[in-house]
Protein backbone atom coordinates (compact mmCIF):
# COMPACT_ATOMS: atom_id res chain seq x y z
CA UNK A 1 0.00 0.00 0.00
CA UNK A 2 1.41 3.02 -1.04
CA UNK A 3 1.78 6.25 2.01
CA UNK A 4 -0.14 9.43 0.62
CA UNK A 5 -1.30 11.99 3.32
CA UNK A 6 -4.76 12.99 3.37
CA UNK A 7 -6.27 15.79 0.65
CA UNK A 8 -8.98 17.60 -0.37
CA UNK A 9 -10.48 20.06 -3.26
CA UNK A 10 -13.11 22.21 -4.58
CA UNK A 11 -14.54 21.57 -7.82
CA UNK A 12 -16.88 24.43 -9.34
CA UNK A 13 -19.73 23.65 -10.71
CA UNK A 14 -23.05 24.50 -12.47
CA UNK A 15 -25.17 23.45 -9.73
CA UNK A 16 -22.77 24.00 -6.54
CA UNK A 17 -19.19 24.03 -5.27
CA UNK A 18 -18.44 20.96 -4.05
CA UNK A 19 -15.72 19.38 -1.38
CA UNK A 20 -14.08 16.47 -1.73
CA UNK A 21 -11.75 14.88 1.01
CA UNK A 22 -9.43 11.80 0.52
CA UNK A 23 -8.43 9.67 3.44
CA UNK A 24 -4.61 9.13 3.99
CA UNK A 25 -3.47 5.81 3.53
CA UNK A 26 -0.52 3.55 4.41
CA UNK A 27 1.81 6.37 6.17
CA UNK A 28 0.57 9.29 5.02
CA UNK A 29 -0.83 12.23 7.36
CA UNK A 30 -4.11 13.13 8.83
CA UNK A 31 -6.12 15.98 7.52
CA UNK A 32 -5.32 18.91 9.09
CA UNK A 33 -8.79 20.60 10.01
CA UNK A 34 -6.93 24.18 10.66
CA UNK A 35 -5.82 24.09 7.23
CA UNK A 36 -8.28 23.18 6.00
CA UNK A 37 -10.46 25.28 8.09
CA UNK A 38 -8.01 28.26 6.96
CA UNK A 39 -8.32 27.71 3.16
CA UNK A 40 -11.84 27.85 2.83
CA UNK A 41 -12.18 30.88 4.90
CA UNK A 42 -9.41 32.49 2.34
CA UNK A 43 -11.39 31.21 -1.32
CA UNK A 44 -13.83 33.21 0.37
CA UNK A 45 -17.05 30.84 -0.36
CA UNK A 46 -20.36 32.64 0.03
CA UNK A 47 -22.66 30.60 2.23
CA UNK A 48 -21.11 27.37 2.35
CA UNK A 49 -22.55 25.21 4.42
CA UNK A 50 -20.31 24.09 7.10
CA UNK A 51 -22.28 21.59 8.89
CA UNK A 52 -21.66 19.70 5.30
CA UNK A 53 -18.44 20.19 6.16
CA UNK A 54 -18.16 18.52 9.73
CA UNK A 55 -20.25 15.87 8.05
CA UNK A 56 -17.47 14.77 5.35
CA UNK A 57 -14.44 15.70 7.90
CA UNK A 58 -16.07 13.16 10.34
CA UNK A 59 -16.51 10.96 7.94
CA UNK A 60 -12.67 11.60 6.56
CA UNK A 61 -13.59 11.00 2.65
CA UNK A 62 -16.27 11.80 0.36
CA UNK A 63 -17.46 14.30 -1.67
CA UNK A 64 -20.79 17.16 -1.00
CA UNK A 65 -21.87 19.93 -2.32
CA UNK A 66 -21.04 22.48 0.37
CA UNK A 67 -22.60 25.68 -1.10
CA UNK A 68 -24.61 26.96 -4.15
CA UNK A 69 -22.96 27.94 -7.52
CA UNK A 70 -20.47 30.44 -7.93
CA UNK A 71 -17.81 32.38 -9.50
CA UNK A 72 -14.07 30.87 -7.89
CA UNK A 73 -12.07 33.31 -6.46
CA UNK A 74 -8.30 33.20 -6.60
CA UNK A 75 -6.70 34.13 -3.03
CA UNK A 76 -3.49 35.81 -2.83
CA UNK A 77 -0.77 36.17 -0.13
CA UNK A 78 -1.89 36.91 3.50
CA UNK A 79 -0.23 37.54 6.78
CA UNK A 80 -1.60 35.98 9.98
CA UNK A 81 -0.97 37.99 13.41
CA UNK A 82 -0.30 36.49 16.34
CA UNK A 83 0.07 38.29 19.90
CA UNK A 84 2.54 36.31 22.49
CA UNK A 85 4.15 36.18 25.54
CA UNK A 86 2.27 38.56 28.03
CA UNK A 87 2.21 40.72 25.07
CA UNK A 88 5.90 41.47 24.89
CA UNK A 89 6.24 40.30 20.80
CA UNK A 90 4.02 40.20 18.31
CA UNK A 91 4.55 37.82 14.88
CA UNK A 92 3.44 37.22 11.68
CA UNK A 93 3.29 34.12 9.34
CA UNK A 94 2.66 35.42 5.30
CA UNK A 95 0.69 33.02 4.40
CA UNK A 96 1.27 31.70 -0.08
CA UNK A 97 -1.43 32.58 -2.61
CA UNK A 98 -2.65 30.59 -5.16
CA UNK A 99 -1.34 30.73 -8.48
CA UNK A 100 -2.51 34.21 -9.89
CA UNK A 101 -3.29 34.85 -6.56
CA UNK A 102 -2.17 38.90 -5.65
CA UNK A 103 0.68 39.99 -3.16
CA UNK A 104 0.27 41.65 0.03
CA UNK A 105 1.64 45.20 0.35
CA UNK A 106 3.23 46.53 3.42
CA UNK A 107 0.80 49.30 4.10
CA UNK A 108 -1.77 46.26 4.52
CA UNK A 109 0.41 44.32 6.91
CA UNK A 110 0.35 47.32 9.27
CA UNK A 111 -3.74 48.01 8.89
CA UNK A 112 -3.59 44.57 9.88
CA UNK A 113 -1.42 44.81 12.86
CA UNK A 114 -3.21 47.58 13.64
CA UNK A 115 -6.68 45.69 13.83
CA UNK A 116 -5.32 42.98 16.14
CA UNK A 117 -3.95 45.99 18.65
CA UNK A 118 -0.20 46.35 18.12
CA UNK A 119 0.65 49.85 17.54
CA UNK A 120 4.37 49.92 19.56
CA UNK A 121 8.29 48.45 18.90
CA UNK A 122 6.96 47.12 15.47
CA UNK A 123 10.27 46.48 13.43
CA UNK A 124 9.21 48.20 10.06
CA UNK A 125 12.88 46.29 8.45
CA UNK A 126 11.66 43.16 8.98
CA UNK A 127 8.28 43.17 8.14
CA UNK A 128 9.16 44.39 4.73
CA UNK A 129 12.41 41.26 4.20
CA UNK A 130 9.45 38.99 5.17
CA UNK A 131 7.32 39.89 2.13
CA UNK A 132 10.28 40.81 -0.25
CA UNK A 133 12.02 36.98 1.37
CA UNK A 134 8.70 35.41 0.52
CA UNK A 135 8.94 33.73 4.08
CA UNK A 136 5.79 31.58 3.50
CA UNK A 137 4.70 29.88 6.49
CA UNK A 138 7.63 30.99 9.02
CA UNK A 139 6.13 32.77 12.30
CA UNK A 140 8.49 35.55 12.84
CA UNK A 141 8.71 38.72 15.20
CA UNK A 142 7.94 41.96 14.10
CA UNK A 143 7.19 44.18 17.06
CA UNK A 144 8.89 43.68 20.86
CA UNK A 145 7.84 45.03 23.94
CA UNK A 146 10.08 47.31 25.75
CA UNK A 147 10.58 45.44 29.05
CA UNK A 148 10.73 47.10 32.39
CA UNK A 149 13.58 47.78 33.92
CA UNK A 150 13.22 47.28 37.99
CA UNK A 151 15.35 50.20 40.15
CA UNK A 152 18.36 49.03 41.53
CA UNK A 153 18.12 48.55 45.53
CA UNK A 154 20.36 50.98 47.44
CA UNK A 155 23.82 50.50 48.13
CA UNK A 156 26.58 51.09 50.73
CA UNK A 157 30.44 51.70 50.05
CA UNK A 158 32.60 50.95 52.91
CA UNK A 159 36.14 52.69 52.64
CA UNK A 160 37.43 50.70 55.07
CA UNK A 161 38.31 46.73 55.08
CA UNK A 162 34.99 45.00 56.95
CA UNK A 163 36.85 41.80 56.75
CA UNK A 164 38.01 40.28 60.21
CA UNK A 165 41.66 41.41 60.58
CA UNK A 166 44.14 38.49 60.35
CA UNK A 167 46.61 39.26 62.87
CA UNK A 168 49.17 37.93 60.17
CA UNK A 169 52.63 39.62 59.97
CA UNK A 170 52.88 42.34 57.12
CA UNK A 171 55.06 41.63 54.76
CA UNK A 172 58.59 43.79 54.88
CA UNK A 173 61.00 43.81 51.43
CA UNK A 174 62.56 40.50 50.25
CA UNK A 175 59.70 38.46 50.85
CA UNK A 176 60.67 38.50 54.79
CA UNK A 177 58.12 39.24 57.37
CA UNK A 178 57.59 41.36 60.14
CA UNK A 179 56.41 39.23 63.26
CA UNK A 180 56.35 42.74 65.48
CA UNK A 181 53.57 44.53 62.64
CA UNK A 182 50.76 42.51 62.56
CA UNK A 183 47.02 43.63 60.72
CA UNK A 184 45.12 44.26 64.37
CA UNK A 185 43.12 46.94 63.40
CA UNK A 186 42.63 49.83 60.74
CA UNK A 187 43.62 53.61 61.38
CA UNK A 188 41.25 56.09 60.34
CA UNK A 189 42.00 59.93 60.36
CA UNK A 190 39.83 63.00 61.71
CA UNK A 191 37.15 63.34 58.48
CA UNK A 192 38.26 60.52 56.91
CA UNK A 193 34.84 59.05 54.74
CA UNK A 194 33.91 56.28 56.30
CA UNK A 195 30.78 54.81 54.15
CA UNK A 196 29.45 56.16 51.12
CA UNK A 197 25.47 55.51 50.06
CA UNK A 198 24.27 55.33 46.56
CA UNK A 199 20.34 55.73 46.85
CA UNK A 200 17.92 53.56 45.19
CA UNK A 201 16.62 53.87 41.35
CA UNK A 202 12.95 54.01 40.27
CA UNK A 203 13.30 52.02 37.51
CA UNK A 204 11.83 52.58 34.46
CA UNK A 205 8.40 51.35 33.31
CA UNK A 206 8.03 48.63 29.83
CA UNK A 207 5.56 49.47 27.11
CA UNK A 208 3.95 46.30 25.53
CA UNK A 209 3.52 46.01 22.04
CA UNK A 210 -0.07 46.45 22.35
CA UNK A 211 1.59 50.01 24.05
CA UNK A 212 0.22 49.70 27.77
CA UNK A 213 2.71 50.60 30.37
CA UNK A 214 4.34 47.47 32.11
CA UNK A 215 5.22 48.75 35.72
CA UNK A 216 9.03 48.26 36.85
CA UNK A 217 9.84 47.48 40.48
CA UNK A 218 11.40 50.48 42.05
CA UNK A 219 14.60 49.74 44.24
CA UNK A 220 14.91 49.40 48.31
CA UNK A 221 16.61 52.24 49.67
CA UNK A 222 18.91 51.75 52.49
CA UNK A 223 20.06 53.76 55.72
CA UNK A 224 23.81 54.08 56.49
CA UNK A 225 24.50 52.14 59.43
CA UNK A 226 24.39 53.27 63.07
CA UNK A 227 27.25 54.34 64.67
CA UNK A 228 29.74 55.99 67.02
CA UNK A 229 31.56 58.96 67.11
CA UNK A 230 31.11 59.63 63.20
CA UNK A 231 29.45 62.37 61.62
CA UNK A 232 27.02 62.13 58.61
CA UNK A 233 26.57 64.84 55.88
CA UNK A 234 23.50 66.95 55.55
CA UNK A 235 21.90 65.03 52.52
CA UNK A 236 22.84 61.85 54.24
CA UNK A 237 24.88 60.36 51.62
CA UNK A 238 28.11 60.14 53.82
CA UNK A 239 29.59 58.77 57.00
CA UNK A 240 32.76 60.43 58.67
CA UNK A 241 35.44 59.82 60.89
CA UNK A 242 34.69 62.16 63.80
CA UNK A 243 38.17 61.59 65.40
CA UNK A 244 41.57 59.82 64.15
CA UNK A 245 41.73 56.24 65.93
CA UNK A 246 40.88 52.94 64.96
CA UNK A 247 37.30 52.06 63.25
CA UNK A 248 35.52 48.60 63.92
CA UNK A 249 32.40 47.37 62.27
CA UNK A 250 30.85 45.05 64.13
CA UNK A 251 27.28 43.53 63.77
CA UNK A 252 26.29 46.79 61.35
CA UNK A 253 27.52 49.43 63.55
CA UNK A 254 30.51 51.18 62.92
CA UNK A 255 32.59 52.46 65.85
CA UNK A 256 35.29 55.13 65.65
CA UNK A 257 37.63 55.18 68.93
CA UNK A 258 40.44 57.19 69.46
CA UNK A 259 41.63 54.72 72.08
CA UNK A 260 43.50 51.62 71.34
CA UNK A 261 43.49 49.16 74.34
CA UNK A 262 45.45 46.06 74.74
CA UNK A 263 43.88 43.85 77.42
CA UNK A 264 47.29 41.90 78.34
CA UNK A 265 51.01 42.42 77.54
CA UNK A 266 52.33 43.73 74.00
CA UNK A 267 54.05 40.93 73.11
CA UNK A 268 54.57 39.32 69.85
CA UNK A 269 50.61 38.23 69.49
CA UNK A 270 49.61 41.73 69.67
CA UNK A 271 52.72 43.66 67.61
CA UNK A 272 54.49 47.15 67.38
CA UNK A 273 51.47 49.90 67.60
CA UNK A 274 51.12 52.63 65.40
CA UNK A 275 48.04 54.56 66.15
CA UNK A 276 46.47 57.97 65.62
CA UNK A 277 45.47 58.67 69.02
CA UNK A 278 45.57 57.17 72.75
CA UNK A 279 46.81 53.74 73.45
CA UNK A 280 46.04 52.22 76.93
CA UNK A 281 48.13 48.94 78.00
CA UNK A 282 46.49 46.86 80.55
CA UNK A 283 49.90 44.68 80.79
CA UNK A 284 53.69 45.43 80.05
CA UNK A 285 55.78 46.01 76.89
CA UNK A 286 58.09 43.19 76.17
CA UNK A 287 61.48 44.08 74.54
CA UNK A 288 61.82 44.74 71.50
CA UNK A 289 58.43 46.78 70.60
CA UNK A 290 57.59 50.05 69.24
CA UNK A 291 54.77 52.02 70.24
CA UNK A 292 53.97 55.51 68.68
CA UNK A 293 50.61 57.44 69.36
CA UNK A 294 49.77 60.75 68.08
CA UNK A 295 47.76 60.98 71.74
CA UNK A 296 49.22 59.93 74.80
CA UNK A 297 49.81 56.22 76.15
CA UNK A 298 49.07 54.54 79.12
CA UNK A 299 51.17 51.02 80.49
CA UNK A 300 49.70 49.43 83.03
CA UNK A 301 52.72 47.45 83.96
CA UNK A 302 56.39 47.40 83.04
CA UNK A 303 58.27 48.95 79.87
CA UNK A 304 60.87 46.77 79.04
CA UNK A 305 63.72 47.46 76.43
CA UNK A 306 60.83 49.06 74.20
CA UNK A 307 60.34 52.21 72.18
CA UNK A 308 57.41 54.32 73.14
CA UNK A 309 56.78 57.70 70.93
CA UNK A 310 53.57 59.69 71.97
CA UNK A 311 52.30 62.93 71.00
CA UNK A 312 50.69 63.12 74.27
CA UNK A 313 51.39 62.41 78.21
CA UNK A 314 53.29 59.08 78.99
CA UNK A 315 52.05 56.86 82.41
CA UNK A 316 53.90 54.06 83.07
CA UNK A 317 52.12 52.63 86.16
CA UNK A 318 55.25 50.69 87.18
CA UNK A 319 58.40 51.69 85.70
CA UNK A 320 60.96 50.96 82.82
CA UNK A 321 63.42 48.37 82.94
CA UNK A 322 65.26 49.66 79.90
CA UNK A 323 68.70 47.53 79.32
CA UNK A 324 70.52 50.88 77.75
CA UNK A 325 67.41 50.03 74.89
CA UNK A 326 64.60 51.10 76.15
CA UNK A 327 63.32 55.00 75.09
CA UNK A 328 60.18 56.94 76.13
CA UNK A 329 59.74 60.17 74.47
CA UNK A 330 56.29 62.10 75.09
CA UNK A 331 55.06 65.57 73.69
CA UNK A 332 53.48 66.30 77.51
CA UNK A 333 54.70 64.56 80.44
CA UNK A 334 56.02 61.23 81.24
CA UNK A 335 54.63 59.57 84.82
CA UNK A 336 56.42 55.85 85.94
CA UNK A 337 57.31 54.32 89.38
CA UNK A 338 61.10 54.27 88.11
CA UNK A 339 63.28 53.85 85.08
CA UNK A 340 66.62 51.93 85.08
CA UNK A 341 69.17 51.77 81.99
CA UNK A 342 66.31 53.95 80.17
CA UNK A 343 65.92 57.28 78.34
CA UNK A 344 63.13 59.58 79.07
CA UNK A 345 62.61 62.04 76.44
CA UNK A 346 59.55 64.56 77.14
CA UNK A 347 58.19 68.09 75.85
CA UNK A 348 56.75 69.11 79.36
CA UNK A 349 57.48 67.68 83.08
CA UNK A 350 59.06 63.84 84.03
CA UNK A 351 58.06 62.36 87.41
CA UNK A 352 59.82 59.59 88.70
CA UNK A 353 60.19 57.91 92.19
CA UNK A 354 64.11 56.99 91.27
CA UNK A 355 66.00 57.07 88.02
CA UNK A 356 68.90 54.68 87.75
CA UNK A 357 71.44 54.97 85.55
CA UNK A 358 69.38 56.85 83.05
CA UNK A 359 69.30 59.60 81.08
CA UNK A 360 65.76 62.08 81.21
CA UNK A 361 65.31 65.34 79.39
CA UNK A 362 62.63 67.42 80.86
CA UNK A 363 60.89 70.24 78.70
CA UNK A 364 60.19 71.74 81.97
CA UNK A 365 60.90 70.37 85.53
CA UNK A 366 61.54 66.77 86.55
CA UNK A 367 60.26 65.41 89.83
CA UNK A 368 62.13 62.34 91.40
CA UNK A 369 59.50 61.95 94.61
CA UNK A 370 57.69 59.13 96.12
CA UNK A 371 59.08 56.89 98.37
CA UNK A 372 62.76 57.20 97.27
CA UNK A 373 62.49 59.96 95.23
CA UNK A 374 66.15 59.15 94.23
CA UNK A 375 68.31 60.05 90.94
CA UNK A 376 71.16 57.59 91.08
CA UNK A 377 73.88 57.89 87.95
CA UNK A 378 73.01 58.93 84.29
CA UNK A 379 72.54 62.43 83.31
CA UNK A 380 69.50 64.58 83.92
CA UNK A 381 68.64 67.84 82.27
CA UNK A 382 65.56 70.00 83.29
CA UNK A 383 64.71 73.33 81.87
CA UNK A 384 63.34 74.70 84.75
CA UNK A 385 63.74 72.52 87.79
CA UNK A 386 65.53 69.46 89.19
CA UNK A 387 63.30 68.36 92.07
CA UNK A 388 64.54 65.09 94.50
CA UNK A 389 65.49 63.55 97.35
CA UNK A 390 68.61 62.31 96.86
CA UNK A 391 70.77 63.02 93.78
CA UNK A 392 73.79 60.16 93.20
CA UNK A 393 74.94 57.56 95.93
CA UNK A 394 77.05 56.48 98.82
CA UNK A 395 79.42 54.96 96.06
CA UNK A 396 79.52 58.22 93.90
CA UNK A 397 78.45 56.82 91.26
CA UNK A 398 78.91 60.00 88.71
CA UNK A 399 75.67 61.77 88.34
CA UNK A 400 75.07 64.72 86.01
CA UNK A 401 72.29 67.37 86.49
CA UNK A 402 71.73 69.85 84.32
CA UNK A 403 69.02 72.96 84.83
CA UNK A 404 68.17 76.01 83.12
CA UNK A 405 68.13 75.18 79.46
CA UNK A 406 66.22 73.22 77.27
CA UNK A 407 67.12 69.60 76.31
CA UNK A 408 66.46 70.49 72.26
CA UNK A 409 68.79 73.02 72.60
CA UNK A 410 71.66 70.68 74.03
CA UNK A 411 70.72 68.28 71.72
CA UNK A 412 70.42 70.84 68.96
CA UNK A 413 74.00 71.96 70.08
CA UNK A 414 75.58 68.50 70.08
CA UNK A 415 74.81 68.37 66.34
CA UNK A 416 76.18 71.59 65.14
CA UNK A 417 79.20 70.46 66.70
CA UNK A 418 79.32 67.32 64.97
CA UNK A 419 78.43 68.51 61.70
CA UNK A 420 81.28 71.08 62.24
CA UNK A 421 83.57 68.30 62.63
CA UNK A 422 82.45 67.30 59.84
CA UNK A 423 82.63 70.21 57.14
CA UNK A 424 85.74 70.84 58.58
CA UNK A 425 86.61 66.97 57.08
CA UNK A 426 85.13 67.76 53.83
CA UNK A 427 87.09 71.37 53.35
CA UNK A 428 90.50 69.16 54.38
CA UNK A 429 89.54 66.66 51.37
CA UNK A 430 88.94 70.00 49.26
CA UNK A 431 92.53 70.88 50.16
CA UNK A 432 94.04 68.22 48.80
CA UNK A 433 91.91 68.40 45.99
CA UNK A 434 93.08 71.37 44.69
CA UNK A 435 96.31 70.21 45.92
CA UNK A 436 95.98 67.30 43.28
CA UNK A 437 94.81 69.68 40.10
CA UNK A 438 97.99 71.86 40.77
CA UNK A 439 100.08 68.62 40.17
CA UNK A 440 97.70 67.34 37.60
CA UNK A 441 97.12 70.22 35.52
CA UNK A 442 99.30 68.99 32.99
CA UNK A 443 98.46 65.63 32.66
CA UNK A 444 94.58 66.05 32.71
CA UNK A 445 92.16 66.99 29.88
CA UNK A 446 91.07 70.07 29.70
CA UNK A 447 87.23 68.88 30.37
CA UNK A 448 87.77 67.06 33.19
CA UNK A 449 90.35 69.41 34.92
CA UNK A 450 87.17 71.66 34.38
CA UNK A 451 84.74 69.13 35.43
CA UNK A 452 86.67 68.38 38.78
CA UNK A 453 87.79 71.97 39.77
CA UNK A 454 84.41 73.58 39.24
CA UNK A 455 82.64 70.66 41.74
CA UNK A 456 84.98 71.53 44.61
CA UNK A 457 84.56 75.31 44.01
CA UNK A 458 81.01 74.52 44.67
CA UNK A 459 81.18 72.16 47.04
CA UNK A 460 83.90 74.51 48.91
CA UNK A 461 80.94 77.62 48.53
CA UNK A 462 78.32 75.53 50.29
CA UNK A 463 80.22 73.78 52.81
CA UNK A 464 81.62 77.56 53.78
CA UNK A 465 77.91 78.73 53.92
CA UNK A 466 76.99 75.98 55.55
CA UNK A 467 79.85 76.63 58.44
CA UNK A 468 78.99 80.06 58.94
CA UNK A 469 75.25 79.59 59.64
CA UNK A 470 76.85 76.89 62.07
CA UNK A 471 78.38 79.00 63.81
CA UNK A 472 76.12 81.97 64.54
CA UNK A 473 73.59 79.45 65.64
CA UNK A 474 75.99 77.91 68.27
CA UNK A 475 77.16 81.48 69.09
CA UNK A 476 73.34 81.47 69.92
CA UNK A 477 72.70 78.88 71.24
CA UNK A 478 76.10 79.10 73.97
CA UNK A 479 74.76 82.43 74.66
CA UNK A 480 71.49 81.03 75.45
CA UNK A 481 73.15 78.46 77.81
CA UNK A 482 75.21 81.26 79.42
CA UNK A 483 71.88 83.57 80.59
CA UNK A 484 70.43 80.25 81.61
CA UNK A 485 70.58 81.20 85.01
CA UNK A 486 67.26 81.15 86.34
CA UNK A 487 67.56 76.95 86.84
CA UNK A 488 67.04 75.74 90.10
CA UNK A 489 67.86 72.32 91.68
CA UNK A 490 66.49 71.41 95.39
CA UNK A 491 67.23 68.54 97.49
CA UNK A 492 65.29 67.43 100.53
CA UNK A 493 67.78 64.68 101.71
CA UNK A 494 71.48 64.37 100.00
CA UNK A 495 73.66 65.34 97.46
CA UNK A 496 76.27 62.48 97.42
CA UNK A 497 79.66 63.16 96.35
CA UNK A 498 80.37 62.28 92.82
CA UNK A 499 77.25 64.30 91.79
CA UNK A 500 77.80 67.46 89.04
CA UNK A 501 75.33 70.69 88.79
CA UNK A 502 75.53 71.99 85.86
CA UNK A 503 73.70 75.72 85.50
CA UNK A 504 73.95 77.91 82.57
CA UNK A 505 78.20 78.13 81.89
CA UNK A 506 79.45 76.62 85.51
CA UNK A 507 79.48 73.29 86.69
CA UNK A 508 79.38 72.76 90.39
CA UNK A 509 81.23 69.54 91.33
CA UNK A 510 80.16 67.81 94.64
CA UNK A 511 83.16 66.56 96.59
CA UNK A 512 81.62 65.71 99.66
CA UNK A 513 77.71 65.04 100.76
CA UNK A 514 75.14 68.16 100.74
CA UNK A 515 72.14 68.13 102.98
CA UNK A 516 68.85 69.64 102.35
CA UNK A 517 70.24 72.12 99.19
CA UNK A 518 68.85 74.17 96.88
CA UNK A 519 71.76 74.86 93.83
CA UNK A 520 71.97 77.94 91.98
CA UNK A 521 73.43 80.46 89.77
CA UNK A 522 74.92 83.54 90.92
CA UNK A 523 77.54 85.96 90.05
CA UNK A 524 78.88 83.88 87.78
CA UNK A 525 78.99 80.11 89.76
CA UNK A 526 76.96 77.86 90.68
CA UNK A 527 76.35 77.73 94.60
CA UNK A 528 73.71 76.05 96.68
CA UNK A 529 71.89 77.17 100.09
CA UNK A 530 69.39 75.59 102.71
CA UNK A 531 66.52 74.10 100.75
CA UNK A 532 64.48 77.04 99.61
CA UNK A 533 61.13 74.56 99.10
CA UNK A 534 59.59 72.41 101.64
CA UNK A 535 59.27 68.80 100.69
CA UNK A 536 55.44 68.21 99.23
CA UNK A 537 55.14 72.05 98.28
Amino acid sequence: MSNKNAGYKLSYEADGVYLELTEATGMGLELDRAELANFLHRKDLSGYDEGVVQNLVVLHSGREKIAPPQQEYFFGEDVVVEVHQYEMEARITLLAPEPGGASIDFLTVMQKLSGAGVSYGIDEEAIKAVLSEKRYGESLVVAKATEPVDGENGKLTFHFATDEKTAKPKEIEGGRVDYRSLDLYEAVSEGQLLVSKTSATEGVQGTSVKGKLLKQRPGKEVALPKGKNVMISEDKMEMFAKYSGMVEYINGSINVSNVYKVEGDVDLSVGNIDFDGSVHISGNVLAGHVIKATGGVIVGGVVEASVIISGGNVEVKRGMQGMDKGTIEAGGSISMLYIERGKAVAGGSITVDASIHSIIEAGNSLYAKGKRGSIIGGRAIAAKEVVANSIGSVSQVNTEIEVGVMPQKRARLSYLEKEMERLSGEMVKLDQLDAYLENAKKKLDAETFDKLYRSGAENRKNYARLMEEFVDEMNALHEDFENATDGRVHVFDTVYAGARIIISSDIYKVNDDIKYATFKFKDGEVTYTPCEIRRGG
